[in-house]
This record gives structure tokens, C-alpha cells and sequence, in this order.
């Protein structure tokens, strides 16, 4: 993905870098997930209409191009304030927001913050893609690098096709994709120690000291939200997006069969017309429970 790259200083050390494709009115935000980056939406993205669409890639911090500080907050409530931040930064106002997996627990974080701060208005409509919004199991990743010896050790080792692999396989559904083209856009997240530094960090923060009161809020949603997940997801299981399509009032559940955790990259066609149509419809409108291949082509949302 060559587009161009920006930077939104947030502050000292606090140093977002995004990329842009596209010119249209429409805002879109795209936020990846653990130890990812923003090319992980490099098949989704050339499928928007860059007439209607300008798309705004970034990178989380400690993550991508973005900064990467020793000290600093990794916490899914922490990229959640950057979030809002950011949007505010940029003067976006009424963007829509896609958050992947860790990105997506992100967005969910952000619409709760939105309302309790008043700024609503930066959000027209979310999509979670995958991302949880209750405690689980944690990925293999982040349970190991709780131990502290582990920590350093993998902050000093280099091996970063075997790290990638054993994630993709978790990853994907279709285990024809674990092949050289996907690891390489994955493989530069473990390349350099600060890198790895800021993934070891981000994992010990993954779960929010509040986490058992932060369900009880979702009833207080209201800004329109689809939740998109596939059938074969082992790394953030569906009943998370069942769960969550009970809780957020309003809510729509949209599941992608042969598909695992990763929708962007194994089906992005149909992640495509699901989301574009999702962020072009009425509110009033019904969804499909599920989508498969066969309805690459037709009007999802009817």
C-alpha cells in the first residue's frame, strides 16, 4: 500500500501516522488489530469508490509507521481517547469508523467515550469487525507475553516469519492464505525492538481494570453500529458478536460463512458490500444473518 503517509502529533510523544486513499465526502476510519497494522486492509480498501469515499488508514500507536514510546498507554481505553482525539485532530465530524479485532474493542471503547463526552458528533456510524467486547480467553500472543520473563526475551529475538505463521494459521479460515504474501504484511510488526516492545506492552494491557462494568453500558449506545464477524473464528469467537448484538440496542450481527477472524483479507468482497451498504442505508433498514459467497454480488440490504 503506497498511499501517502500523514502524521497527527497528539503530543510529545504521541505520534499518530495514517494514510489516505480516496477524495470523497464520506470519512472512513480504519483501525487494525494486534500485532497488525494498516496494511491489513490492503484488499478492502481498492473496492471503495474513491468518488464517495476518503479513507483515513491508521496506524495505532506502537504499531506501523505510528510512534512507538517506551512508556505509555497501550490500553484498549487509552486508544480509545487517541481515537476521539485524532478525529477531533483532523476535523472529521460525522465519520464512520471500522475497527478490526483489538481495533474493534477500540471503536466499541470510543462510542461509550463519545457519549460520555459529549462528542457524538465525530461519530456517524461504527462497525465492529471481530472485536470483543467481553472478557475471553486471551490469544495465545498476549497469554504468553504475561509471564515477565517472556517479555524480554521475545523483545530480543528475531524471528518474525514464525511468529507471523502461527498467528495467520489462528487467523484463517482458508490455511491457502498462510503463504508469503501475507506474512510479508504482517512480518515488519515483529521486525525492530521497539516493535516488539510496544506488542509486549499492548498485550499486558489488553484487559481494562473495569472490564466486568463496561458490558453494563452498552445499553446507552445509540450511535448506529453493525457488527461483522465469521462463522470460523477462533482467536474472537462469534458468540461475542451474538452477545453484543443482544446488548447494543439497535445493533446488527452480519456473519460471513468459510470465514475466519479475518473478513478484510478472506472475504473481502463480501466485508465490502456488507459495510458499504451498512454505511449508506437507512437506519430503518433489516440485515441479513448471514452471507456467503453466493451473494457476492447482490443488494444486501433490501
Amino acid at each position: 500500500m503506497d498511499n501517502p503517509l500523514f502524521t497527527c502529533n497528539l503530543s510529545g510523544k504521541e505520534i499518530l501516522r495514517y494514510r489516505v486513499a480516496g477524495h470523497g465526502p464520506r470519512a472512513l476510519v480504519l483501525l487494525h488489530g494486534l500485532a497488525s497494522r494498516s496494511q491489513c486492509w490492503t484488499d478492502l480498501v481498492p473496492l471503495f469508490s474513491p468518488d464517495s469515499y476518503t479513507i483515513y488508514l491508521v496506524d495505532l500507536l506502537g504499531s506501523g509507521e505510528s510512534a512507538k514510546p517506551a512508556e505509555a498507554d497501550y490500553s484498549i481505553r487509552g486508544h480509545a481517547h487517541r481515537l476521539l482525539e485524532f478525529l477531533e485532530r483532523l476535523g472529521l465530524r460525522q465519520a464512520s469508523v471500522v475497527g478490526h479485532s483489538l481495533g474493534g474493542a477500540v471503536v466499541l471503547l470510543a462510542t461509550l467515550l463519545a457519549k460520555e463526552q459529549r462528542r457524538q458528533h465525530l461519530l456517524r456510524k461504527v462497525v465492529v469487525l471481530a472485536g470483543p467486547g467481553y472478557l475471553q480467553g486471551l490469544p495465545l500472543i498476549a497469554r504468553v507475553f504475561r509471564y515477565p520473563l517472556v517479555g524480554p526475551f521475545f523483545i530480543n529475538l528475531y524471528a518474525p516469519t514464525a511468529w507471523v505463521k502461527v498467528g495467520l494459521k489462528a487467523a484463517y479460515y482458508d490455511q491457502h492464505l498462510v503463504d508469503r504474501e501475507h506474512i510479508e504484511r504482517y512480518a515488519p510488526c515483529y521486525q525492530d525492538r521497539a516493535s516488539r516492545q510496544a506488542l509486549v506492552a499492548t498485550c499486558r494491557q489488553l484487559v481494562p481494570p473495569d472490564v466486568a462494568s463496561i458490558p453494563e453500558r452498552y445499553g446507552e449506545i445509540d450511535t448506529p453500529m453493525l457488527l461483522l464477524w465469521g462463522r470460523h473464528d477462533l482467536i474472537v469467537p462469534l458468540s461475542q458478536g451474538e452477545r453484543l448484538a443482544q446488548a447494543v440496542p439497535g445493533a446488527r450481527l452480519v456473519v460471513l460463512e468459510a470465514c475466519g477472524h479475518n473478513p478484510q483479507e478472506e472475504k473481502a468482497l463480501e466485508t465490502y458490500l456488507v459495510i458499504e451498504q451498512f454505511l449508506r442505508m437507512g437506519t430503518d433498514k433489516d440485515v441479513p444473518k448471514t452471507v456467503g459467497a453466493e451473494l457476492a454480488g447482490a443488494e444486501l440490504f433490501e
